[in-house]
């Protein structure tokens, strides 16, 4: 199992972004374009979603349940009401899963200026996966909310 943190933009102000939180809150699961970082992500690997500027913060931890998933077969699953304007269609999307959410204490703790004083040695700007340091600072916020039940829905 490998761990990667994906940028989400999520800046009301840019000509694409997307609304994470409702579309977890909402729907649980999502899909998520694989780009050519995501090449070796496989199924069991965890995805941390950082919500960009003007947020800032890591905001969800989530399971990739399924890779390499053509266009055609998103459909399943119907986001558009989080998506707001003129996103590209990749040639596969990855297939994730909440697992939870931070509550804001959590997101506070995973904020931009934190996880650079823990670790964090680039910028945000594409999928990564994350240093020793970084992961094992990530992994000791507790999340408060949204946990994972036995049933796999969110409480």
């Amino acid at each position: 199992m490998v761990t990667w943190i994906l940028p989400a933009c999520v800046n009301e102000e840019r000509s694409y972004y997307y609304e994470v939180d409702r579309a977890f809150e909402t729907l649980k699961t999502i899909f998520w374009a694989q780009n050519r970082s995501l090449k070796s992500i496989a199924v069991g690997d965890i995805a941390y979603i950082y919500e960009s500027t003007p947020v800032r913060v890591i905001a969800w931890k989530c399971r990739v349940v399924a890779v390499n998933v053509p266009y055609e077969e998103t459909k399943s699953i119907d986001d558009s009401e989080f998506e707001h304007g003129d996103g590209s269609i990749a040639d596969s999307y990855i297939k994730l899963t909440a697992i939870c959410k931070y509550d804001d204490e959590g997101r506070q703790k995973l904020s931009y200026a934190t996880l650079r004083e823990n670790g964090l040695k680039s910028r945000m700007q594409g999928p990564f996966r994350p240093n020793e340091k970084l992961l094992a600072y990530i992994n000791s916020i507790e999340p408060e909310a949204y946990h994972e039940t036995i049933t796999g829905k969110l409480k």
